[in-house]
């Protein structure tokens, strides 16, 4: 997936969060390594939910990734 991609990708799924009555919501994480900084910005959402949602989705991501493990091959 190109960078393009990506980005179409990210504004179609925020535009799902920006429509009236919409049950959608999104959690943007942005990290600056030059400056060691990180931001957190939620839509459709209040901010006592966000952390929530950012450590059920760092679970998912590390279901995932030890799922990947578990099933590749060692040569």
């Amino acid at each position: 997936m190109s960078k393009e991609q990506a980005y179409q990708m990210v504004q179609d799924a925020l535009k799902l969060c920006t429509v009236e009555k919409a049950h959608h919501c999104a959690v943007v994480v942005i990290v600056n390594e030059k400056e060691n900084t990180v931001r957190v910005y939620g839509l459709n959402i209040s901010e006592e939910e966000v952390p929530a949602l950012l450590l059920e989705a760092a679970s998912e991501v590390c279901g995932s990734h030890m799922d990947d493990l578990k099933n590749r091959t060692l040569q």
